[in-house]
């Protein structure tokens, strides 16, 4: 029944295309933000740990000579 008057009334078509408007938008915000989390925590184990950078092995090796 809900459907049938949905479909007929062009004001409630209209709230229904917002609201599936706002839920898209909150969904794609949603997967933004994890891809933006995960890019960080690959980025985090990416990093060089002490003694694994090589600028800190050229300013070690520059103090040497």
């Amino acid at each position: 029944m809900h459907n049938i008057v949905l479909a007929r009334d062009p004001a409630a078509q209209q709230m229904f295309s917002v609201a599936k408007a706002k839920r898209q938008q909150q969904m794609f915000s949603v997967a933004k933000a994890k891809r933006q989390l995960q890019s960080a925590q690959s980025e985090q184990k990416s990093t060089t740990r002490f003694g694994d950078d090589r600028k800190s092995s050229n300013i070690v090796g520059k103090v040497l000579k």
